[in-house]
């Protein structure tokens, strides 16, 4: 995320969720270390994005979105070697079966009752399946607290299980844990089921002993820790390790079925990934910390073989004549948008509620390019051309996959916002420069 966009997302959640004053003075005075927004900043790492995130959690006892996003996936049933899992969409088909094992673990306290269903590991990826369920009495309570907050209804999954820690025999990584990414959905107002991701780093042994520290289940502080040793040997055997030198672009890829994994040795730039059908690959940057390597999370074609690192020289908003100029986007499917040079999105589905707003795109082509900032004041607008935006809202991306898709969601619960009504999207057209001289060409076939 971009530090300008981690300002007007702190700024908008901080109005979304109602904060005491006290919150919001300090959360303010945390903006306030941030350098000044520009349209187009140069891009920082993640960590101090983290740090700010966990600041204003340690703050107050409200909600926040903070660190893990949480994905509500759509239906669906697997059958795996295991018997039948309910895990609906959360994980693609062959994760599941082949490059899992069975767990089986849980812990209750707090009624409420936390367990670890299959866990999937390799040397860029851990993949938690769980089960959350309460009991009755529990369900009723928290039913009726959610019934009082329509906001906190927007985001009550999120605090399901909010910020496990991960050690890894024995190790705390901090870097590790700040990766963490689930995807959940509700079965009943009891139970629900998701995965955990975790982006891993460094070389890890054949057998492993996993420590899951959870402290904060669905609103309530407990003790749901549980200890799992892993044979990797038994779990994935189709991952593939790609190394290379210290003074190389890259310290290392590693293709898997749980998620492909680039490792970056270049902190000073960012880079795009570049297949040998000249496609630029969609990812995701899980950077940690500025001492840690710089990862990307990767989706690669069934016909790729090879992959072009090249560092981005420059990124910036196109202007004419002083004016900034625009992308535009039909909201209808199949509908195609250039962001910049190498940023091309096809929607492949528009989901429109009164108060919110999805698009999953299928990713042509991408850069890096900001999607998150629009058009002054016209950002998203009806058919007649007039703003929906208005103030107070949330705007994020984040990825599906088991659809290998990304997402753009607005969200607005203030009175007078319909975006039922979005009929385009006006991104800023951004520029986006390559130091070709620069790239690192790797075989992954």
């Amino acid at each position: 995320m971009k530090e300008h966009e981690l300002r007007k997302r702190i700024k908008r959640e901080k109005i979304q969720e109602q904060m005491p004053e006290s919150t919001r003075k300090r959360m303010d005075d945390l903006l306030d270390g941030l350098p000044e927004e520009t349209k187009r900043s140069k891009i920082h790492r993640i960590w101090k994005n983290a740090v700010v995130f966990v600041a204003v959690l340690s703050l107050s006892t409200v909600t926040v979105f903070a660190g893990a996003k949480l994905i509500t996936l759509g239906t669906g049933k697997l059958d795996t070697k295991h018997g039948s899992r309910q895990y609906q969409r959360s994980v693609k088909l062959n994760e599941i079966q082949k490059n899992n094992a069975k767990a089986g673990i849980s812990r209750t306290d707090q009624g409420i009752t936390l367990r670890i269903d299959n866990v999937g590991l390799d040397e860029g990826n851990l993949l938690l399946y769980y089960t959350v369920t309460l009991n009755k009495t529990t369900t009723a309570e928290k039913l009726e607290k959610v019934k009082k907050d329509s906001l906190q209804e927007r985001w009550n999954l999120n605090s399901i299980w909010l910020g496990p820690q991960i050690s890894i025999d024995g190790k705390a990584n901090d870097e590790v844990n700040e990766t963490g990414v689930t995807e959940a959905y509700r079965i009943n107002n009891h139970k629900i089921k998701g995965v955990y991701r975790f982006n891993l780093t460094g070389k890890l042994k054949k057998k492993v002993k996993l420590d899951i520290k959870t402290n904060y289940l669905w609103d309530t502080k407990g003790d749901w820790s549980m200890q799992l040793a892993v044979d990797r040997s038994k779990v994935a055997k189709k991952t593939k390790v790609i190394i290379r030198s210290k003074k190389s672009i890259v310290d290392r890829v590693i293709i898997s079925p749980l998620g492909n994994t680039l490792r970056s040795n270049d902190k000073k730039h960012d880079l795009v990934i570049r297949d040998n059908k000249g496609r630029y690959l969609y990812y995701e940057e899980k950077t940690n910390s500025e001492k840690s390597k710089d990862i990307y999370q990767f989706f690669k074609h069934t016909h790729t073989r090879s992959l072009e690192i090249i560092p981005v020289k420059k990124q910036s908003v196109v202007t004419k004549n002083g004016k900034v100029q625009k992308a535009v986007l039909n909201l209808k499917k199949n509908e195609i948008v250039k962001v910049s040079d190498h940023t091309k999105l096809k929607v492949a589905d528009v989901k429109k509620q009164k108060h919110n707003l999805r698009i999953y795109f299928k990713v042509l082509d991408y850069d890096g390019a900001i999607l998150t900032d629009g058009l002054e004041g016209r950002f998203i607008v009806d058919n007649k051309g007039r703003s929906l935006i208005k103030d107070g809202g949330s705007i994020d991306t984040w990825t599906d996959y088991e659809k290998e898709q990304l997402v753009l969601e607005f969200y607005n619960a203030f009175k007078g916002v319909d975006y039922t009504k979005a009929a385009k999207i006006n991104f800023l057209k951004q520029k986006a420069v390559l130091n070709e001289k620069q790239k690192q060409k790797i075989e992954i076939k």
